[in-house]
This record gives C-alpha cells, structure tokens and sequence, in this order.
C-alpha cells in the first residue's frame, strides 16, 4: 500500500471529470477515500495512475475503506460519451470552466468540508473565488421590508470587498445577488450563485436574465450537477453544503419554520462557519426561522457593521490575502516581466508537449478566443479543450472576464 501520495502539480481536469461522472456517488467515495488519502491531490493522482496504468493502487485504497465499485466504469461509453459533453460545453465559451478538487481555483474552504465534490462546473470569471465570501439566503416568500433590508446589506458588503454567495432563487436569494450587482467602487466584490441545476440551465427560468447579470459583472456560477442531467427535488436542498462550504459565514436574512433555508445554516454549524440571523417582527411568520437560530446560539445581525465583528479575523486575513494576490495589487517585478519573459519562464516550470508548446507559442504574443486558437491547432475541439483545461489546471494559463485565454504571470 502506497500512504501519503503527494504531486508536484495538478491532475488533469479530465480524471476528476471521468470520476465523477463514472459513479454516481463519487462525492461520497472522494469522502471515503480522503480518509486514507486526505490530500485531494493524491487522490487525483491516484486516479490518473489508474485512467492512464491501471495499476493496483486506486483498488487497494477503495478495498481499504470496504467501497466494492467497478472501476471499469472509469472506461464505460457512457461514461466516455458524458465526458465528451462536458468537454465540449467547456470550450462553448472561455467563461466556462471544470474544476476538479485539486484545480488551483477550487475553492479552499468548500475543498476542506466533508462532502466537497470531486469537480465543479463553473460560468463566470474565477477571479471571484478570490474574494472573501458570505452566503446571504433566505424565504422565497420574503417580506417586503426583508427584501430590501437585504439587498442594501448585501451592496453595503460588496462595496467593502466581500464577495455575496446565494442560491439564484425568488426571494431572499435574488435580492442578495441584486444588492451585490448594485455594488459600486474599486473594490467592489462579486456575486456567486450556486445552482441546483446542470450548467447549461437557469432555474427558475425568470432569472435567466440575473444570470447573465452575475457573469457580465465578473461574477460565477456554480453547480456540481453533470451537463445534461436530470434535476430533482432533492438537489437543491443538496447543494446548500457548497453555499455554506464556500463562504466565512452564513447570514440568514429571513426564513420561516419549518424553511429549506434552515439547511443551509445547519450545514454552515457542521462545517464550523460563523451562522447569522436578521431579527423581525414577532407577529412575523417569516421571521421565526431567524428567531429560532438566534435561540440556538446564531449571531444576530441588524447591519454591515454587526457582520465585519462576527467576522473579524477570518475576514481580515481574507481581504489581505486578496489585496496581496489580486491584479490589481500585482508587484512591480511581475508587471515589469513582457510576455514573451513570461512565455520562457512558464515552458522552464513546466516543460510541455510538443501541442502545450505551440498553443503557449500562441498566446504568448497576445490572448485570444477558443475560435481563434482553433484555427492555429490540429485539434478537435473536445482535444482542444481537453489541453486548455489541463494549461488552466497546472496555472500555465488563465481566462479573463472578456471570454480570452491568456499566459499566466508567473
């Protein structure tokens, strides 16, 4: 048995993307798995070994926590034809993005939660995944005075460098992503809203349009949910982990009893965030889910500054990590290096194929669109996306706002 398996970069988009679309319940097994192998970036290079060797190591791991699974299901067509989907829907657009668990831009708090999935599937810009990050949510059914009290904290936050997490639904959640969109200011922070259904699909169909408000704002969108998959019930309750996991805390603006939105908070206390409550009225029937949390030990809230001392140091050391790593703060030295310097520097760390080469050639002179790459390659374009989402995951290049790819600064 190989313990404590370590990588000096990341796996493949295309293992994670082949492991979770093989098993249906491969958040679980990544959750097993990581009790043997906590890194997630052994456990992806454990199923990289597997997808590439087939070696025994990968068994013995899953024998090891008593997981009987086929792992021929990794080479299945279905598997095989799903993954194509999902590659393909990745090179629609460069705002589209894969993100196994050991991706530079996963986010680190949702990867140290027990039930982090293996990939995400994301629209957007993932520069907001850099921002500190609170989750605002809330009744569909929302008073009025509720609605507009959460929609001027959210841009109150926003405006502060805070980045408002929601879950794109009626009520609570489009007022907290409208608050965040109505943010102005240098600093101001993004909106992520995390779905419960595929990517390719808004819901409710009404906030198609506040959908491509976030992205156009440098905002993102994620779901764990596959392209093309079948969206239930269960699934939005489901996703309510990853609202909490990404975020310092949870605010919850107004929520009735029994509420859906008691989920998200109960998960924010099992994963050790801070939980927040926004006070109402008592003849309120939307105000007794808040008023319950508020008894159990939640913080209560009245307004931003309230949020910023629940906080306080986690937030802090967030927005100076941001300021340190943000382009907008870049270092003189790194601005001082042109593209071709970053060019060379990037090949040294790497040393890629002959294909990796020519697409960085490309890019080295300016950045460019995947309709622009494809006519310089050879590639299909699943085979392109494929070696962009593999460049993107070793840090080599990087997509903007503006849909282009481009090198990285090293």
């Amino acid at each position: 048995m190989e313990d404590g398996l370590s990588i000096q970069k990341q796996t493949p988009t295309s293992a994670w993307l082949t492991f979770s679309l093989a098993f249906a319940d491969s958040t679980r097994l990544c959750r097993l798995l990581r009790q043997s192998c906590p890194d997630p970036g052994a456990i992806g290079d454990l199923i990289q070994r597997y997808l590439t060797r087939q070696d025994e190591v990968l068994a013995q791991h899953l024998r090891q926590i008593n997981v009987p699974v086929s792992l021929q299901e990794l080479f299945s067509e279905a598997t095989i034809r799903r993954c194509e989907q999902a590659l393909t829907w990745q090179a629609q657009r460069p705002d589209h993005h894969l993100l196994g668990m050991d991706h530079q831009a996963y986010p680190a708090l949702l990867q140290d939660t027990d039930d982090a999935p293996p990939l995400l599937y994301a629209r957007g810009s993932l520069q907001a995944l850099d921002y500190p990050l609170i989750a605002v949510v809330g009744s569909r059914k929302a008073s009025h005075s509720a609605l507009s009290h959460t929609r001027t904290l959210c841009t109150e936050l926003a405006e502060k460098g805070l980045g408002i997490v929601s879950g794109l639904a009626i009520g609570v959640d489009a007022a907290a992503h409208q608050g965040a969109l109505a943010a102005n200011g240098p600093h101001r922070g993004p909106t992520l809203a995390i779905a419960a259904t595929p990517p390719e699909r808004v819901y409710p169909k009404r906030h198609h349009e506040l959908a491509e408000q976030i992205i156009e704002a440098e905002g993102l969108i994620i779901t764990e949910y596959p392209h093309g998959s079948v969206t239930r019930p269960w699934h939005f309750p489901q996703r309510n982990r990853i609202i909490s996991g990404l975020s310092l805390g949870v605010l919850v603006a107004e929520a009735g009893l029994p509420s859906g939105t008691l989920t998200t908070a109960t998960h924010a206390m099992n994963q050790g965030r801070e939980v927040m409550a926004v006070p109402g009225s008592i003849h309120n029937l939307q105000a007794r889910g808040c008023h319950a949390l508020i008894k159990q030990g939640a913080a209560l809230v009245e307004n931003y500054d309230d949020i910023i001392d629940i906080l306080g140091e986690p937030l802090q050391r967030a927005l100076a990590a941001l300021h340190t790593h943000h382009p907008l703060t870049s270092s003189v030295t790194s601005q001082s290096i042109d593209a071709p310097q970053q060019h060379e520097l990037a090949l040294s760390r790497e040393q890629p194929d002959s294909e990796s080469q020519a697409l960085l050639s490309t890019l080295a002179s300016q950045s460019a669109t995947i309709d622009e790459l494809m006519t310089h390659s050879h590639l299909s374009v699943s085979q392109l996306a494929a070696l962009l989402g593999l460049l993107e995951a070793k840090g080599l290049i990087r997509t903007s706002a503006g849909g282009r790819y481009a090198l990285c600064q090293p």
